[in-house]
């Protein structure tokens, strides 16, 4: 039986509202909030796969289950967890409001002690799911997008939005974190994998800091003015 934990995280709120709005373009996902743990378990985890004693340390409107009829942002279907609001309501853009316009909610939520160390800062509102899973075959694959409302403006920048995926389990030595940049050992945060133009005000040198080849920009997608999700920015479809 294998452990999953899947971690998503982004910095203070009073640092993101700094971001001004660009242009408005609809974006082309459609998601639903407020799932218990099995359900985004389940989801996640997909046929072939049991899932037991799900766990879920996430405000109920910072996680949810989404599809998209274009296939963008790489992936058709699957959950969503955040640190803001993941589906718009009035007066507040969740993941799937205007492109361009700014997705961010202060829940007062308490940070993640592993991420904080992925990503060498504090962190808040950190979104957690966790579950034990037992595939029926000899292997697994999850694949994910990581997005970041973070991206252009504070990229290389001192607060560093981070994403992980912890498994253990039998021939796992702990928690190995498999959220990391391609053929490397580096988390996957905005610094690690981003356009490799350093945000106004800030230079390369945070970006250089996360590793050998840091920052990784093929694998970076610059959603500022495009028609995907809200969020500034997102990485192709890792896995």
């Amino acid at each position: 039986m294998y452990q999953a934990l899947v971690k998503r995280v982004f910095r203070s709120i009073a640092v993101l509202l700094l971001l001004l709005p660009a242009v408005s373009l609809p974006a082309q996902v459609n998601v639903t909030s407020s799932y218990s743990a099995q359900a985004l378990a389940s989801r996640l985890a997909g046929e072939g796969i049991t899932v037991l004693n799900p766990v879920l340390n996430c405000p109920s409107k910072a996680n949810g289950l989404f599809t998209s009829s274009t296939g963008s942002p790489g992936i058709d279907s699957g959950i969503v967890l955040s640190t803001g609001y993941v589906a718009s309501v009035t007066g507040v853009n969740g993941v799937d409001g205007l492109s361009g316009s700014l997705a961010s909610y202060n829940f007062g939520a308490a940070g993640d002690p592993a991420l904080n160390s992925l990503s060498g800062q504090s962190t808040h509102d950190a979104c957690a799911l966790e579950f034990d899973f037992v595939p029926r075959g000899e292997s697994v694959n999850f694949q994910y997008v990581f997005s970041s409302e973070e991206y252009i403006n504070a990229t290389c920048g001192p607060y560093n939005d981070a994403f992980a995926f912890f498994i253990s389990g039998p021939g796992i030595t702990g928690q190995k974190n498999m959220a990391l940049v391609p053929g490397t050992n580096i988390p996957v945060t905005i610094n690690s994998i981003n356009s490799g133009n350093p945000g106004p005000g800030y230079t390369l040198a945070n970006c250089y800091a996360m590793g050998p080849g840091a920052p990784f920009t093929s694998y970076f997608i610059d959603n500022s003015n495009g028609p995907y999700i809200t969020h500034k920015g997102m990485t192709q479809v890792l896995d």
